[in-house]
């Protein structure tokens, strides 16, 4: 494929011991450890009262690191069309179902509305008054590379900004057997594709392509991330955040189905 081209105008992250874009980036360039430590997650301020009071880890997580990116974003959150990533969001719902399912057999209808892993789509949406179309994939740990893919194309097709926001939420046992996620981690990007006025400021300006898993290998785990997320989809896009602080023309390779897809920061930018 043709490389696609898109710049960055925004970022967020949010996971234990790290709570900024700027303190990733000290860890990315060896300036500080990223010390682990319990996250505590607000009920989201934008939600009315009863939406807030049944907000899920999952919603609150992804909520909050959208708040943070749309801070420093220069576009209006209502004009923002949006991409969501996730392995596996709806974990701890799950457990509370299969929990009643188990016992008193009674299940309330908006934890079943919770259940979906497009919930935290929905919820932005109500938040900030957002219609613009949203979409949701999960490809497990791929998940992050499937969504900026699916984020840069939608910009480049549509000319408008995108938000991408990919989380994991930590998994309750005995879930967390199966798919061990044990720390919440997530990521949000304000991202735009093809010709942006100038007075429109940007972090940097990168370009995806997909290339062959046998000619490109993914990109070893880096050393500054806690080896605890390496099962995080979300924490690839901490990885991939690092390039900011890198030489133009770095590059990171992620896993996507049987490919790889290369996240290069162009030169100059």
């Amino acid at each position: 494929m043709q490389p696609l081209s898109f710049h960055l105008h925004a970022a967020a992250v949010l996971a234990p011991g790290l709570d900024s874009l700027e303190g990733l980036r000290a860890a990315s360039r060896g300036q500080q450890a990223i010390a682990v430590q319990p996250l505590v997650l607000p009920a989201p301020p934008q939600l009315p009262a009863a939406e807030r009071r049944r907000a899920s880890q999952a919603v609150r997580l992804t909520l909050a690191c959208i708040a943070q990116a749309l801070a420093s974003s220069p576009f209006d959150p209502a004009t923002l069309r949006s991409v969501f990533a996730t392995d596996e969001g709806t974990g701890e719902v799950c457990q509370q179902m299969l929990e009643a399912l188990a016992t008193t057999r009674q299940l309330s209808p908006l934890l079943f509305a919770n259940s979906v892993h497009n919930a935290p789509s929905g919820y932005f949406s109500i938040g900030w008054r957002n219609r613009q179309p949203a979409t949701v994939v999960s490809l497990g740990l791929d998940s992050f590379a499937c969504g900026l893919l699916c984020a840069v194309t939608d910009a480049l097709a549509t000319g408008q900004p995108v938000l991408l926001a990919v989380c994991d939420p930590a998994l309750p046992s005995p879930l967390d057997e199966l798919l061990p996620i044990t720390h919440s981690t997530a990521a949000s990007f304000v991202l735009t594709a093809g010709d942006v006025p100038e007075a429109v400021p940007a972090l940097a300006s990168f370009e995806l392509t997909l290339r062959s898993a046998a000619e490109v290998p993914v990109t070893p785990w880096p050393e500054w991330l806690p080896s605890a997320w390496h099962a995080n989809c979300s924490a690839r896009a901490l990885a991939a955040l690092g390039l900011l602080d890198q030489p133009s023309g770095s590059a990171m390779h992620f896993a996507l189905g049987g490919q790889t897809l290369a996240l290069r920061r162009k030169e100059g930018a």
